[in-house]
């Protein structure tokens, strides 16, 4: 019996499979990823909604280093203490923005700093607060956001009255009020709530910095090969000034 041409093709096809599987794999689009975003509901100008999309400074820089990686950002916006928890319990792959120290590195897989922010006192426009070392502030009320924190030794300063409230907005609001003396936080943070509030001219900045502080973003340990991706996307940002821009566009007097 004569072979057919069918049995001739055989071995031809079987030398042609794993190039049309290999062009059939490159031409059927990549299956989508998906990683979740914890930042704090309302921190303007860093991280806010505005008609239902997250935006902001550092909102900003996190989609960018993710559109690096061809990755799709899923925001939870939440309070500061939820952010820390989805890092602690693992449920967010995402957390920003996180003020470095040891006990941090230590929990988390640590990527940045991706900027550097300037932590103020705000008191009213009328106070006679002045600040030049801690044990100035001894006799007046401080307004701070429970869970945040802003400095070492402000945090370890255990012989102020700190205040702590849910928000930076409920602080401000204290303060107007009387019901706290100074408030601590973000310069850019501060100053927005007191535009946005129409109230810039009833406070004033004191013109010493309580510091400059490095943010980071931070992931948890247990997402080690994810926050590698990440540090590799930031390096890379960072270096051809991309962070830079965004900084830039939106810091811009």
């Amino acid at each position: 019996m004569t072979a057919g041409p069918a049995f001739l093709l055989r071995p031809a096809l079987r030398l042609l499979l794993p190039v049309l599987l290999a062009l059939l794999a490159v031409t059927l689009p990549a299956r989508a990823e998906y990683w979740t975003i914890a930042s704090e509901d309302h921190f303007p100008p860093y991280n806010y909604s505005f008609n239902g999309t997250r935006t902001g400074i550092d909102t900003e820089i996190v989609v960018a280093l993710l559109k690096e990686l061809t990755i799709t950002p899923v925001h939870r916006p939440l309070s500061w203490t939820e952010v820390v928890r989805s890092m602690d319990e693992n449920t967010a792959d995402v957390g920003f923005q996180f003020i470095a120290s040891p006990a941090r590195f230590a929990q988390y897989n640590m990527i940045g700093p991706f900027r550097t922010g300037t932590t103020v006192f705000m008191v009213r426009k009328d106070s006679p607060i002045a600040f030049e070392r801690l044990e100035d502030l001894t006799p007046y009320r401080i307004g701070v956001v429970d869970g945040f924190a802003y400095a070492p030794d402000f945090d370890a300063a255990t012989y102020l009255e700190k205040v702590p409230s849910s928000s930076n907005v409920v602080n401000f609001r204290r303060l107007i009020l009387g019901r706290v003396d100074v408030i601590v936080g973000d310069l850019h943070v501060l100053n927005h709530m007191a535009k946005q509030d129409g109230r810039l001219k009833d406070v004033r900045v004191l013109p010493k910095p309580l510091g400059l502080i490095p943010r980071y973003i931070a992931m948890p340990k247990a997402r080690k090969e994810k926050a590698e991706r990440l540090q590799a996307a930031f390096v890379k940002l960072r270096d051809n000034g991309t962070i830079t821009r965004i900084l830039d566009s939106w810091l811009a007097e």
